[in-house]
């Protein structure tokens, strides 16, 4: 039988609770049964058999970024519905694990979580509020969370066995590449405004050649290595004043 809507909302509001259940056994497997139980329940309504069979091969190990997970409950449904053998929804299974975990990863914990933290430190570090700095953050964070949430599980459904192929070439993917500028560009607002704040607010002699130096060095390392080594720079660069004015007040 065909879910209903109410069935699909179901499925994935469950999705918010995915890793309420994680163990080192199935990892998020048994929060993606639960997701998927008004699915299964729906789709094989009036056998027991199947459905058992159904919920048993959905509590196996599974992974993957939580916002994505929606779109694994919802192909694994799809193909649930179309009838799929087993064997294929397995080998379906392992196979979308690796591209859930590293497109989610790179895109929402590596791009769009620390552009929201960056925009907010620098809105209080440019006189807002803490209230409206946080609201900023939880108001925008959220507002690409649950997209991001909607499109997965839409995706899922329509896409079923072609959701992997979809996935590499989908928006995520290059959103991703798209906002590492955006994101250098903020945490270097970010250490321009601190070092600012700091340099007017302390009666530390300033040492043109050491931060000229600190500098040139964090410019190796990031011309070197322009990912891993931009970030570590980045850090280090928005810690250099705060450093630089904790070493003046102990000397």
């Amino acid at each position: 039988m065909r879910p209903l809507r109410s069935d699909h909302l179901a499925a994935w509001s469950r999705t918010f609770a995915v890793q309420g259940s994680w163990n080192y056994s199935t990892l998020v497997g048994t929060g993606i049964a639960y997701a998927m139980l008004p699915l299964l329940r729906r789709i094989y309504a009036g056998d027991p058999v199947r459905l058992r069979d159904s919920v048993e091969r959905s509590l196996r190990p599974f992974n993957g970024h939580p916002y994505l997970c929606a779109m694994a409950v919802a192909a694994l449904g799809r193909l649930e519905q179309d009838e799929v053998d087993p064997e294929t929804i397995e080998r379906f299974r392992a196979a979308l694990r690796g591209p859930l975990g590293s497109v989610g990863d790179r895109a929402v914990w590596g791009q769009w979580r620390p552009i929201c933290v960056l925009l907010s430190v620098l809105l209080f570090l440019l006189g807002a509020s803490p209230g409206w700095c946080v609201g900023v953050f939880l108001v925008l964070y959220n507002v690409g969370h649950i997209g991001v949430r909607i499109w997965a599980y839409v995706t899922g459904w329509q896409a079923g066995l072609e959701v992997g192929r979809l996935l590499k070439g989908a928006w995520l993917e290059s959103w991703a590449e798209r906002l590492w500028p955006a994101n250098i560009l903020l945490t270097g607002g970010v250490a321009l405004v601190l070092a600012d704040l700091v340099v007017s607010n302390s009666t530390v002699a300033l040492e043109p050649a050491a931060l000229l130096g600190m500098g040139a060095v964090l410019t190796l390392i990031a011309f070197r290595f322009p990912r891993q080594g931009g970030r570590v720079a980045a850090v280090l660069l928005v810690l250099a004043p705060v450093l630089w004015l904790l070493g003046g007040l102990v000397g």
